[in-house]
């Protein structure tokens, strides 16, 4: 089950990928967050969440999606740095440490409902 849709991510979290790109990534987001409950979450587990808890589960989705992209697109460059005629540029890439630390703090934001499937 896939706990965000591209409708809240757009127009509540104000997310900018493209639709096209958001279901892949929003299924990863989703199993990432599985892991971390240690189950997959049903509807009936999400529909007896409250209200805040369910938006705070999309949140996170959201936030995991954003996170996945970035360090998907920082995965593709070629090239880290180019220089021509003195002139440099330097393109951002997220190691894996920042990677993990930036993940596993967008997953300590999930609702403490969520707990007693640990």
């Amino acid at each position: 089950m896939v706990y965000v849709d591209y409708e809240y991510y757009s127009n509540d979290y104000y997310g900018t990928l493209p639709k096209d790109s958001f279901a892949p990534l929003a299924l990863k987001a989703s199993r990432e967050i599985d892991k971390n409950v240690n189950t997959r979450l049903t509807e009936n587990i999400i529909n007896d969440l409250s209200e805040q808890a369910q938006d705070q589960l999309k949140y996170t989705a959201c936030a995991l999606i954003d996170l996945i992209s970035k360090k998907s697109e920082s995965d593709n460059k070629k090239i880290d740095s180019i220089s021509i005629d003195g002139v440099s540029k330097k393109f951002k890439t997220i190691a894996e440490k920042e990677y993990s630390q930036s993940k596993r703090n967008i997953l300590n934001n999930l609702p403490i409902e969520l707990t007693l499937y640990l």
